[in-house]
């Protein structure tokens, strides 16, 4: 099935299944998807997505924007690394590794295929994440973890594509998303003292939040540069 959106005919995949109502979403890449019952009609399916046309092209523009924001050095000659744009140079080496200098990103590569970029990439994105997290960390170990006789936590990290940080406290640990290196350094102090705050509150309650502003008075602001 094929619809006019923004003057645009795009396609739509539709999936039917044993559900009782139509519904809509978009994709991380932009797709309009549909899932409806079996007996949905297609004139149906024409007019939610005809009412919602703004919708969709309103998350249409924000997949966009973050498919772009968050591009590793696979496609594109451009790469985001904390809030910043960095031309893309890549150079044959012995060894895979990436550099930061000025303007530049550079990747120095054994051979230059995907795998190879995008390990590259997370590997120096998951180093300078650690790195900014450790000179960030001893005002929330000293007014978080220590004023509540808390064990100050270890802090990892890991790609993840649905979140930001994810704090254990029964394991006593924090990661981070690696993700967090095309973004202001702003937004990762947010995230940090956010997994921190968990150790004091495990939930997302407003009591959680008056945490957080309380220290960080301006998180509403940071959080939603991530959005």
């Amino acid at each position: 099935m094929e619809v006019l959106i923004g003057g645009i005919r795009q396609p739509v995949k539709i999936t039917r299944r044993k559900v009782k109502n139509i519904t809509l979403r978009v994709s991380k890449t932009g797709e309009i998807l549909i899932t409806c019952p079996k007996c949905a009609m297609q004139w149906e399916i024409q007019n939610l997505i005809t009412f919602n046309e703004a919708w969709i092209l309103d998350q249409q523009l924000k997949r966009s924007r973050e498919n772009e924001m968050n591009r590793e050095g696979v496609n594109g000659s451009e790469i985001w690394w904390l809030g910043e744009k960095k031309q893309v140079c890549r150079v044959p080496a012995k060894r895979d590794s990436v550099t930061v200098n000025g303007d530049e990103l550079t990747f120095y590569l054994k051979e230059e295929t995907e795998d190879r970029i995008q390990a590259a990439f997370r590997k120096a994105a998951a180093g300078e994440i650690l790195h900014l997290a450790e000179e960030q960390r001893e005002v929330w170990d000293r007014e978080i973890c220590d004023a509540a006789g808390i064990l100050r936590p270890a802090i990892t990290t890991r790609y993840m594509t649905s979140r930001w940080g994810v704090c254990y406290p029964r394991k006593n640990r924090i990661t981070l998303s690696t993700r967090l290196i095309h973004y202001p350094l702003e937004c990762l102090e947010y995230v940090l003292l956010h997994e921190y705050a968990h150790f004091l509150v495990p939930n997302h309650s407003r009591a959680f939040y008056a945490v957080i502003e309380r220290y960080m008075p301006d998180y509403k602001e940071r959080r939603k540069r991530l959005r």
